[in-house]
Protein backbone atom coordinates (compact mmCIF):
# COMPACT_ATOMS: atom_id res chain seq x y z
CA UNK A 1 0.00 0.00 0.00
CA UNK A 2 0.98 3.47 -1.04
CA UNK A 3 2.20 5.78 1.52
CA UNK A 4 1.32 9.16 1.97
CA UNK A 5 4.65 10.26 1.78
CA UNK A 6 5.76 8.35 -1.31
CA UNK A 7 2.79 9.41 -2.87
CA UNK A 8 3.95 12.53 -2.81
CA UNK A 9 7.22 11.92 -4.13
CA UNK A 10 5.36 10.41 -7.03
CA UNK A 11 3.55 13.46 -7.98
CA UNK A 12 6.48 15.86 -7.87
CA UNK A 13 8.51 13.33 -10.40
CA UNK A 14 5.35 13.56 -12.31
CA UNK A 15 4.86 17.33 -12.40
CA UNK A 16 8.67 17.51 -13.40
CA UNK A 17 7.80 15.26 -16.74
CA UNK A 18 5.21 17.62 -17.33
CA UNK A 19 7.73 20.86 -17.04
CA UNK A 20 10.24 18.94 -19.11
CA UNK A 21 7.63 17.97 -21.93
CA UNK A 22 6.05 21.54 -21.43
CA UNK A 23 9.73 23.15 -21.85
CA UNK A 24 10.36 21.13 -24.97
CA UNK A 25 7.42 21.32 -26.61
CA UNK A 26 7.36 25.58 -26.15
CA UNK A 27 11.36 25.07 -27.58
CA UNK A 28 9.95 23.31 -30.84
CA UNK A 29 7.20 25.51 -31.28
CA UNK A 30 9.62 28.50 -31.25
CA UNK A 31 11.95 26.62 -33.89
CA UNK A 32 8.91 26.25 -36.39
CA UNK A 33 7.59 29.52 -35.67
CA UNK A 34 11.15 30.98 -36.45
CA UNK A 35 11.95 28.90 -39.52
CA UNK A 36 8.20 29.64 -40.51
CA UNK A 37 8.98 33.32 -40.29
CA UNK A 38 12.30 32.70 -42.10
CA UNK A 39 10.62 31.21 -45.05
CA UNK A 40 8.07 33.65 -45.51
CA UNK A 41 10.39 36.16 -45.53
CA UNK A 42 12.78 34.69 -47.85
CA UNK A 43 10.27 33.80 -50.58
CA UNK A 44 9.13 37.21 -50.22
CA UNK A 45 12.85 38.79 -51.02
CA UNK A 46 12.96 36.22 -53.72
CA UNK A 47 9.54 37.60 -55.13
CA UNK A 48 10.56 41.29 -54.87
CA UNK A 49 14.01 40.10 -56.38
CA UNK A 50 12.30 38.80 -59.55
CA UNK A 51 9.71 41.84 -59.55
CA UNK A 52 12.99 44.20 -59.74
CA UNK A 53 15.16 41.80 -62.31
CA UNK A 54 11.57 42.30 -64.33
CA UNK A 55 11.62 46.10 -64.15
CA UNK A 56 15.12 46.07 -65.18
CA UNK A 57 14.19 44.06 -68.12
CA UNK A 58 11.70 46.85 -69.24
CA UNK A 59 14.44 49.19 -69.05
CA UNK A 60 16.18 47.19 -71.35
CA UNK A 61 13.06 47.36 -73.44
CA UNK A 62 12.63 51.10 -73.29
CA UNK A 63 16.51 51.58 -74.10
CA UNK A 64 16.31 49.32 -76.83
CA UNK A 65 13.50 51.64 -78.08
CA UNK A 66 15.00 54.82 -77.63
CA UNK A 67 18.00 54.15 -79.84
CA UNK A 68 15.55 52.73 -82.78
CA UNK A 69 13.71 55.96 -82.40
CA UNK A 70 17.18 58.08 -82.29
CA UNK A 71 18.54 55.97 -85.68
CA UNK A 72 15.23 56.65 -87.49
CA UNK A 73 15.52 59.98 -86.57
CA UNK A 74 19.36 60.27 -87.21
CA UNK A 75 18.83 59.25 -90.99
CA UNK A 76 17.17 62.86 -91.34
CA UNK A 77 18.52 64.69 -88.94
CA UNK A 78 21.52 65.39 -86.64
CA UNK A 79 21.09 63.83 -83.05
CA UNK A 80 22.57 66.04 -80.53
CA UNK A 81 23.72 63.23 -78.04
CA UNK A 82 22.80 65.05 -74.73
CA UNK A 83 19.55 63.65 -75.81
CA UNK A 84 20.22 60.17 -74.52
CA UNK A 85 24.36 60.67 -73.72
CA UNK A 86 24.34 59.35 -69.93
CA UNK A 87 21.37 61.63 -69.51
CA UNK A 88 19.08 59.97 -66.32
CA UNK A 89 15.57 58.71 -66.95
CA UNK A 90 13.44 58.14 -63.95
CA UNK A 91 10.24 56.09 -63.84
CA UNK A 92 8.25 55.94 -60.55
CA UNK A 93 7.07 52.79 -59.13
CA UNK A 94 4.13 51.62 -57.06
CA UNK A 95 6.53 51.55 -54.07
CA UNK A 96 10.43 52.83 -55.20
CA UNK A 97 11.82 54.17 -58.58
CA UNK A 98 14.02 53.38 -61.45
CA UNK A 99 16.74 55.46 -62.67
CA UNK A 100 17.92 54.38 -66.12
CA UNK A 101 21.36 55.80 -67.96
CA UNK A 102 22.96 55.24 -71.62
CA UNK A 103 26.21 55.97 -72.75
CA UNK A 104 28.53 55.38 -75.57
CA UNK A 105 29.95 51.65 -74.97
CA UNK A 106 32.64 52.04 -78.02
CA UNK A 107 34.62 54.90 -77.27
CA UNK A 108 37.65 52.93 -75.50
CA UNK A 109 40.28 50.67 -76.57
CA UNK A 110 39.05 46.82 -77.63
CA UNK A 111 41.09 44.35 -76.17
CA UNK A 112 40.76 41.73 -77.94
CA UNK A 113 41.49 44.26 -81.40
CA UNK A 114 45.51 42.94 -80.32
CA UNK A 115 45.00 39.99 -82.84
CA UNK A 116 43.02 39.40 -86.04
CA UNK A 117 40.54 36.84 -87.00
CA UNK A 118 41.58 34.74 -89.46
CA UNK A 119 39.33 31.52 -91.44
CA UNK A 120 38.35 29.13 -89.33
CA UNK A 121 38.09 30.93 -86.21
CA UNK A 122 42.11 31.24 -85.95
CA UNK A 123 43.59 34.76 -84.66
CA UNK A 124 46.93 36.10 -85.09
CA UNK A 125 48.75 39.34 -83.64
CA UNK A 126 47.96 42.08 -85.25
CA UNK A 127 50.33 45.05 -85.17
CA UNK A 128 48.22 48.20 -85.31
CA UNK A 129 46.55 46.91 -82.24
CA UNK A 130 50.19 46.67 -80.61
CA UNK A 131 50.54 50.26 -81.45
CA UNK A 132 47.55 51.48 -80.01
CA UNK A 133 48.13 48.80 -76.90
CA UNK A 134 51.64 50.46 -76.31
CA UNK A 135 50.04 54.11 -76.62
CA UNK A 136 47.23 53.34 -74.12
CA UNK A 137 49.58 51.60 -71.63
CA UNK A 138 51.59 55.41 -71.82
CA UNK A 139 48.00 57.45 -71.45
CA UNK A 140 47.82 55.15 -68.41
CA UNK A 141 51.32 56.08 -67.22
CA UNK A 142 52.30 52.28 -66.98
CA UNK A 143 56.53 52.61 -66.90
CA UNK A 144 58.69 50.56 -69.55
CA UNK A 145 59.23 48.08 -67.03
CA UNK A 146 56.06 46.23 -67.98
CA UNK A 147 56.83 46.15 -71.87
CA UNK A 148 56.11 42.68 -71.86
CA UNK A 149 51.98 43.35 -71.16
CA UNK A 150 51.37 43.04 -74.91
CA UNK A 151 52.92 39.95 -75.61
CA UNK A 152 51.59 38.28 -72.62
CA UNK A 153 48.01 39.43 -73.56
CA UNK A 154 48.61 38.31 -77.61
CA UNK A 155 50.02 35.36 -76.32
CA UNK A 156 46.79 34.76 -74.58
CA UNK A 157 44.37 36.28 -77.44
CA UNK A 158 45.82 34.27 -80.70
CA UNK A 159 45.22 30.63 -81.51
CA UNK A 160 48.91 29.60 -81.77
CA UNK A 161 51.07 27.89 -78.49
CA UNK A 162 54.23 29.52 -79.48
CA UNK A 163 55.31 32.41 -77.41
CA UNK A 164 56.16 35.93 -78.33
CA UNK A 165 59.43 37.73 -76.98
CA UNK A 166 58.29 38.41 -73.34
CA UNK A 167 55.17 36.57 -73.48
CA UNK A 168 53.36 33.48 -72.43
CA UNK A 169 52.15 30.98 -73.66
CA UNK A 170 52.20 27.46 -71.33
CA UNK A 171 54.79 28.88 -69.33
CA UNK A 172 52.16 30.04 -66.22
CA UNK A 173 54.02 27.45 -64.12
CA UNK A 174 52.49 24.24 -62.71
CA UNK A 175 51.62 26.60 -59.28
CA UNK A 176 49.01 28.73 -61.52
CA UNK A 177 47.52 25.50 -63.22
CA UNK A 178 46.50 26.20 -66.39
CA UNK A 179 47.59 27.34 -69.78
CA UNK A 180 47.03 30.76 -71.87
CA UNK A 181 43.25 30.81 -73.05
CA UNK A 182 43.98 30.98 -76.65
CA UNK A 183 40.41 32.89 -77.84
CA UNK A 184 39.00 36.01 -77.05
CA UNK A 185 38.81 37.69 -74.00
CA UNK A 186 34.62 37.84 -72.71
CA UNK A 187 35.22 40.41 -69.46
CA UNK A 188 37.65 42.58 -68.21
CA UNK A 189 38.35 40.87 -65.21
CA UNK A 190 39.99 37.71 -67.50
CA UNK A 191 43.03 40.15 -67.22
CA UNK A 192 43.97 38.95 -63.68
CA UNK A 193 44.85 35.64 -65.13
CA UNK A 194 46.99 37.27 -67.94
CA UNK A 195 51.02 37.37 -66.68
CA UNK A 196 51.96 40.73 -65.69
CA UNK A 197 48.28 42.19 -65.21
CA UNK A 198 48.35 43.57 -61.50
CA UNK A 199 45.14 45.07 -60.10
CA UNK A 200 46.95 47.96 -60.38
CA UNK A 201 47.45 47.83 -63.73
CA UNK A 202 43.99 46.96 -64.75
CA UNK A 203 42.74 50.00 -62.72
CA UNK A 204 44.82 52.54 -64.77
CA UNK A 205 43.79 51.07 -67.99
CA UNK A 206 40.33 50.59 -66.94
CA UNK A 207 39.30 54.16 -67.87
CA UNK A 208 40.47 53.76 -71.78
CA UNK A 209 40.02 49.92 -72.29
CA UNK A 210 37.42 47.15 -72.99
CA UNK A 211 36.32 44.00 -74.26
CA UNK A 212 34.21 43.58 -77.33
CA UNK A 213 33.26 40.12 -78.81
CA UNK A 214 35.15 40.75 -81.81
CA UNK A 215 38.66 41.66 -82.80
CA UNK A 216 37.46 44.62 -85.19
CA UNK A 217 38.91 47.59 -82.81
CA UNK A 218 36.29 49.90 -82.02
CA UNK A 219 35.32 53.40 -83.72
CA UNK A 220 35.53 56.55 -81.65
CA UNK A 221 32.71 59.12 -81.44
CA UNK A 222 34.19 62.95 -81.23
CA UNK A 223 30.75 63.88 -80.30
CA UNK A 224 30.34 61.22 -77.20
CA UNK A 225 33.77 61.59 -75.92
CA UNK A 226 34.05 62.41 -72.45
CA UNK A 227 36.97 65.30 -71.29
CA UNK A 228 38.45 62.40 -69.44
CA UNK A 229 38.90 60.18 -72.32
CA UNK A 230 41.04 62.51 -74.06
CA UNK A 231 43.83 59.87 -74.36
CA UNK A 232 41.61 57.93 -76.76
CA UNK A 233 41.94 60.49 -79.49
CA UNK A 234 45.95 60.04 -78.91
CA UNK A 235 45.73 56.51 -79.20
CA UNK A 236 43.92 57.41 -83.21
CA UNK A 237 46.35 59.77 -84.19
CA UNK A 238 49.79 59.82 -84.43
CA UNK A 239 51.47 62.73 -82.61
CA UNK A 240 48.33 63.96 -81.02
CA UNK A 241 49.18 65.52 -77.61
CA UNK A 242 47.44 64.86 -74.43
CA UNK A 243 46.84 68.79 -73.83
CA UNK A 244 45.84 68.96 -77.72
CA UNK A 245 43.18 65.94 -77.74
CA UNK A 246 41.42 68.02 -74.54
CA UNK A 247 41.50 70.99 -76.20
CA UNK A 248 39.55 69.57 -79.32
CA UNK A 249 36.71 68.34 -77.34
CA UNK A 250 36.41 71.31 -75.64
CA UNK A 251 36.05 72.82 -79.02
CA UNK A 252 33.63 70.59 -79.84
CA UNK A 253 30.35 72.33 -81.23
CA UNK A 254 26.94 72.48 -79.45
CA UNK A 255 24.85 69.52 -80.80
CA UNK A 256 28.61 67.76 -82.37
CA UNK A 257 30.16 67.31 -85.28
CA UNK A 258 27.58 66.74 -88.27
CA UNK A 259 29.63 64.00 -89.64
CA UNK A 260 33.45 63.26 -89.76
CA UNK A 261 35.00 65.44 -92.14
CA UNK A 262 33.81 68.19 -90.14
CA UNK A 263 35.67 66.84 -87.11
CA UNK A 264 38.28 66.61 -88.99
CA UNK A 265 38.49 70.17 -90.12
CA UNK A 266 39.57 71.32 -86.97
CA UNK A 267 42.93 73.13 -86.82
CA UNK A 268 44.58 70.53 -84.99
CA UNK A 269 43.10 67.25 -86.83
CA UNK A 270 43.65 69.02 -90.04
CA UNK A 271 47.51 69.58 -89.46
CA UNK A 272 47.93 65.80 -89.21
CA UNK A 273 47.45 64.90 -92.41
CA UNK A 274 45.92 61.64 -91.41
CA UNK A 275 45.35 58.73 -94.13
CA UNK A 276 42.26 57.14 -94.86
CA UNK A 277 43.14 54.13 -92.64
CA UNK A 278 43.85 56.52 -89.49
CA UNK A 279 40.61 58.40 -90.50
CA UNK A 280 38.67 55.25 -90.44
CA UNK A 281 39.25 54.87 -86.65
CA UNK A 282 36.34 57.48 -86.42
CA UNK A 283 32.48 57.47 -86.62
CA UNK A 284 29.96 59.75 -85.63
CA UNK A 285 27.50 56.30 -85.48
CA UNK A 286 27.94 54.44 -82.03
CA UNK A 287 27.72 50.71 -82.36
CA UNK A 288 27.86 50.01 -78.61
CA UNK A 289 26.02 51.14 -75.76
CA UNK A 290 26.31 50.31 -72.25
CA UNK A 291 23.14 50.55 -70.30
CA UNK A 292 22.83 51.16 -66.67
CA UNK A 293 19.82 50.61 -64.17
CA UNK A 294 18.95 51.13 -60.76
CA UNK A 295 15.78 49.93 -59.14
CA UNK A 296 15.07 51.41 -55.39
CA UNK A 297 12.05 49.97 -53.76
CA UNK A 298 11.23 49.83 -50.03
CA UNK A 299 13.77 47.04 -48.65
CA UNK A 300 15.08 45.97 -51.84
CA UNK A 301 17.54 47.52 -54.49
CA UNK A 302 18.42 46.10 -57.39
CA UNK A 303 21.06 47.08 -60.15
CA UNK A 304 22.01 46.03 -63.96
CA UNK A 305 24.70 46.97 -66.38
CA UNK A 306 23.96 45.72 -70.06
CA UNK A 307 25.90 45.61 -73.14
CA UNK A 308 23.50 46.83 -76.66
CA UNK A 309 25.07 46.02 -79.86
CA UNK A 310 22.60 47.87 -82.54
CA UNK A 311 22.91 47.29 -86.31
CA UNK A 312 22.70 49.36 -89.08
CA UNK A 313 19.07 49.13 -88.92
CA UNK A 314 18.63 50.73 -85.93
CA UNK A 315 17.62 47.35 -83.98
CA UNK A 316 19.62 46.81 -80.58
CA UNK A 317 20.49 43.39 -79.18
CA UNK A 318 21.92 42.61 -75.70
CA UNK A 319 25.47 41.25 -75.94
CA UNK A 320 25.87 40.42 -72.15
CA UNK A 321 23.69 41.15 -68.86
CA UNK A 322 25.18 41.53 -65.37
CA UNK A 323 22.54 42.17 -62.17
CA UNK A 324 23.98 43.91 -59.15
CA UNK A 325 27.06 45.73 -60.24
CA UNK A 326 27.50 49.08 -59.63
Amino acid sequence: MTTPRAFAKDQGAALVTVLTMLAILSVLAIVVADAANMSVRRTSNLVRMEQSRWYLLGAEAFARAQLYDLARRGRTAQIDESEWQRRVFTFPLDDGAMQVTLRDGGNCFNLNSLVIAEEGGRASINPVGMVHFARLLDAAEIGAEHAGLSAALIDWLDSDSQPMPGGAEDGYGASDNYRAANTLLADMGELRNVRGFTPEIIRRIAPYACVRPTTAPNQINPNTLRPEQAALLTLAADDLTLDQASAIIRDRPRGGWATVDDFLLHPTMSALSLNETARAQFSMVTRYYILAARVERTDAIETSVVLLEQDQNGRAAVLRRLFGVG
